[in-house]
């Protein structure tokens, strides 16, 4: 059993679930490719906030699951459910 700085103690699980669990960091360049743009215009995505900050380290990284969401609102907007189109 492992302890944190307080003493706290824990056990870290490295089964199969839990490892599926985690949310993996791709790198802008990778966020780029998956959503079909320059690894600039993902940088202009995030100053206007439609996608967040990333990760801190280098090289910069988003979590899939907040890529996923943003290509989902994408196609929101696309369907005009987003803007509160017409149905």
């Amino acid at each position: 059993m492992d302890s944190d700085r307080n003493g706290n103690s824990w056990k870290m699980e490295t089964d199969a679930n839990s490892i599926q669990r985690l949310d993996p960091l791709i790198t802008l360049r990778e966020v780029a490719k998956v959503i079909g743009r320059s690894v600039r215009e993902v940088w202009r995505e995030i100053s206007r906030g439609r996608l967040p900050k990333p990760v801190p380290g280098r090289p910069a990284r988003l979590f899939e699951s907040d890529v996923a969401k943003y290509l989902e609102h994408l196609r929101e907007e696309r369907d005009g459910l987003a803007s509160g189109g017409k149905e």
